[in-house]
């Protein structure tokens, strides 16, 4: 037995679609039969089956661009349709580069000699808020002016656009890490409303969310730009993994910043099928509480938890969950979002915004109006294939920005319990 070559069999994909990960610690190649590609490639519209169906051939395009020296396609031309092969001898007639985001194609395409550009998740050319640059002849003038602003602020911008890492766009809202040449590194925040460039490290303001409840610090220089975006910036994309503040922050700021109540929504999409529960009973607030347990989850933290308190006469009560919730907060559905305008002063938090799609995240962003504010949550990493990525919003919003409406920040460090570790663990592929 040749202990060094493996054939994935289709039901080992659907069973497993991360399976080709683990094996690769095994064998030097694995081995995919055309045949198991067009099998999945079937199931994809069978409704048991779509969601593994799907998950199975995005881990093999992954895989193929992580590994691609262990990776064979077995081919056989009977096995391969007549339309695409007229397909393929097109381009080759025409020279012509074959464009396809269909595994199986590109590799017949390539076994033909034509040259294929396999298109799949492209996470290239989104957008990153944050420049850095070192500067070590004038330290002085960035460490203690607060403000650049009028005619000193073009003259900062053109010396930034010389020694940023990338140059920045005085039009969009981006951070900029600046080192001093010795331990010091100051946060600078580009305002394209103003034309501010301010250094915000060290401004209480942006360091610390005040509301009625108690005050939230910032835990990290991330978080500050955070802080800044939603103090300063009309609307404002917070993204980042699982435990990095983007709820808490976004809470604290809708009670900091209006005394109207906010509105809040999100897709309430599971995601697997499998784990729906049907129908629920109740109320429009009834059916939706559970989908906005992020937001309680912030009130817990900003009120202190008040589970279970006791009204004297034998009950118990939640304050945050039963009252304060329901004062702060208005509860949008997400399917009759259409009719509905921002008004001036008016707050809209979107939460898991990686659950939309484009035609939903579009019809949103056409709600606001001047005076209105939108604040988005959401991860890239925590789409779960729900949405395929040509239809993902957040991945072409991500594509769109940066824009002057819009302050986008990227949240990096994740401040929840040790099984965090364990989460990140069981998300690696390879283990």
């Amino acid at each position: 037995m040749n202990k060094k070559r493996t054939v994935i069999d289709t039901n080992l994909l659907l069973d497993d679609p991360k399976i080709i990960f683990k094996l690769a610690n095994e064998y030097e190649k694995i081995i995919i039969p055309l045949t198991v590609l067009k099998e999945l490639d079937k199931h994809k519209v069978n409704p048991d089956l779509a969601y593994s169906a799907r998950s199975a051939i995005h881990e093999l395009r992954e895989f193929k661009d992580t590994f691609p020296d262990k990776l064979i396609f077995s081919i056989n031309e009977d096995e391969v349709s007549s339309n695409d092969l007229k397909i393929i001898e097109t381009a080759k007639e025409r020279s012509a580069v074959l464009s396809t985001k269909d595994i199986s194609m590109s590799l017949i395409s390539e076994a033909k000699g034509v040259e294929c550009q396999l298109y799949g998740v492209v996470r290239e050319g989104l957008s990153d808020p944050y420049h850095k640059a070192t500067i070590v002849d004038i330290p002085d003038r960035f460490k203690y002016l607060q403000v650049y602003k009028d005619i000193e602020y073009y003259s900062v911008i053109d010396i930034l656009k010389s020694i940023c890492d990338k140059a920045p766009d005085m039009n969009t809202w981006f951070f900029v890490f600046i080192n001093n040449g010795e331990q010091d590194v100051f946060l600078y925040a580009n305002n394209p409303i103003t034309y501010e460039l301010i250094r915000i490290d060290n401004i209480p303001n942006y360091r610390y969310i005040k509301t009625d409840a108690s005050t939230l610090e910032a835990k990290d220089w991330y978080q500050i730009c955070a802080i800044y975006g939603l103090k300063e910036a009309p609307n404002i994309l917070l993204t980042g993994k699982w435990g990095s503040g983007k709820t808490l922050l976004a809470t604290a700021c809708a009670l900091y910043q209006t005394r109207k109540k906010t509105f809040i929504t999100r897709p309430p999409v599971g995601i697997n099928r499998h784990y729906d529960v049907g129908a629920l009973p109740g109320t429009k607030e009834d059916k939706m509480s559970d989908w906005f347990a992020g937001f309680v989850s912030a009130l817990y933290y900003l009120y202190s938890n008040t589970r279970d308190q006791h009204d004297g006469n034998g009950s118990t009560f939640d304050i945050v969950k039963d009252e304060i919730f329901h004062r702060k907060f208005e509860t949008v559905l997400i399917n009759s979002i259409q009719g509905m305008s921002l008004l001036d002063g008016d707050i809209l938090m979107v939460d898991e915004l990686q659950l939309l799609d484009i035609d939903y995240l579009s019809m949103i962003l056409s709600r606001s109006s001047t005076g209105s504010k939108m604040i988005l949550m959401g991860d890239l990493s925590q789409s779960y294939n729900v949405v395929r990525p040509s239809e993902s919003g957040l991945l072409k919003l991500l594509r769109a920005l940066p824009n002057k409406a819009m302050c986008h920040v990227n949240l990096k460090e994740c401040y929840r319990g040790q099984l965090v570790e364990l989460a990140d663990q069981l998300q690696d592929k390879t283990f």
